[in-house]
């Protein structure tokens, strides 16, 4: 079952122009340790993975994210004295964009493995309340991670870093999926969707949601008559680097038969949203152990815990926090909140007595983390204004697509 989150995903990927300036150097940097295996912890923080490390001598708090480049906070930029290289324009994956400076980093240390040389870009992270939420110096990215195997197993919160599989178990049955690097590292998988390829899907841990293709694949598999249950929703779905992607429809459909590689799943919630989002998220992925290995492009996944995404309930709305107060984001069709009349852009007063009307930052980290309202419920009741008439609603959770 997939209970719709309220709060939408966050994603941190950047994506640049062809022949740009900070393409050409992202490949840059190297391991200082010709032979090396170290086992690390992590924690989950707001549904992302923070990891310890150290740099040019100073601990700090990393997400670590297959599907971005190093981001160094700019607080840490000037702790450190870095000196940027150059500016870009990077853009987030529902297309805001925004120039920023790059430097050049000369030791970032994991456990006791050195990655020397390598680029970050700099960016005020704080200046997004859901990522200020997760109180991290940076983002540890692909472009660094692509200089040694990375073997996450996600039941257990730790990883361990090796320059040969030779180290590691692994068993006979896992499931093999090649992969293609993007400039930024970023490990992009091929797809079957109910007969249909798909392609560039990144495997990305810095997506807080599960299985995502983009609007484009849906509608081919419309054309085709390869998909007969779907639901359409409106509004801002994912949260970036630079804030709240822009209103748009977004889908979650029923797929038959989902396939990348070896890994097969049948009757699959994907959501369907952007233009290019096709991602592989946390979501999903913490049900394997994933060993990502650069230098054959290989991933290999080993499951855990069985992985069941079969229908989606929902209150049908999402929520979202601006200026000390919170809003409704996102509405999906046919749902409880569609049918009693609410609106994207209503501001949300009340929710079963708790009191929304002025929220401050570290109430809305507590719902990021804890959720608006307990998502074992199955009836709310809500107080929203609207051009300036407060309202009363009570809104069902029920099953809209399975």
């Amino acid at each position: 079952m997939k209970s719709l989150l309220k709060i939408a995903p966050i994603i941190f990927l950047f994506l640049g122009c062809g022949g740009s300036k900070l393409q050409k150097v992202l490949s840059s940097g190297s391991v200082v340790n010709p032979s090396f295996t170290v086992t690390v912890p992590f924690e989950y923080r707001q549904g992302l993975m923070v990891i310890k490390a150290s740099v040019a001598g100073k601990e700090g708090d990393f997400i670590l994210d297959t599907g971005a480049s190093n981001v160094f906070s700019k607080e840490l930029q000037q702790e450190l004295a870095l000196q940027p290289l150059d500016s870009e324009m990077v853009y987030g994956v529902h297309g805001a964009g925004q120039e920023l400076e790059y430097a050049s980093v000369g030791s970032i240390k994991i456990g006791d493995i050195d990655f020397v040389n390598t680029i970050t870009a700099i960016h005020d992270l704080n200046a997004i309340p859901e990522i200020a939420c997760i109180n991290v110096d940076g983002i540890i990215g692909a472009n660094l991670m692509r200089k040694a195997i990375w073997d996450i197993d996600f039941k257990n919160q730790k990883i361990t870093i090796t320059s040969t599989e030779d180290t590691l178990d692994i068993p006979v049955n896992h499931k093999a999926i090649n992969f293609f690097v993007g400039y930024q590292g970023t490990p992009s998988i091929s797809a079957k969707v109910n007969g249909i390829t798909a392609l560039n899907n990144r495997i990305d841990t810095g997506y807080t949601g599960a299985l995502s293709l983009s609007r484009v694949e849906l509608q081919k598999l419309i054309n085709k008559n390869r998909i007969s249950q779907y639901i359409k929703g409106n509004g801002s779905t994912s949260v970036g680097v630079y804030g709240s992607g822009k209103p748009e429809p977004f889908y979650h459909g029923i797929i038959d038969n989902l396939s990348y590689g070896d890994l097969e799943l049948h009757n699959t919630v994907v959501s369907f949203t952007g233009l290019d989002q096709k991602l592989l998220g946390l979501k999903f992925l913490k049900n394997y152990r994933v060993i990502l290995n650069w230098n054959i492009r290989k991933a290999k996944f080993i499951p855990t815990t069985p992985y069941n995404n079969t229908e989606v309930s929902t209150y049908g709305f999402g929520p979202s926090f601006k200026e000390n107060k919170l809003y409704v984001k996102s509405i999906i069709d046919g749902s409880s909140a569609n049918e009693n009349g609410l609106k994207i852009g209503d501001q949300i007063l009340a929710i079963n007595e708790v009191d929304f009307s002025t929220v401050t930052q570290n109430q809305w980290c507590t719902s990021l983390q804890n959720g608006v309202v307990d998502n074992a419920a199955k009836t709310i009741n809500m107080t929203i204004q609207r051009d300036s008439v407060i309202t009363k609603l009570t809104l069902n959770k029920t099953v809209v697509l399975q």
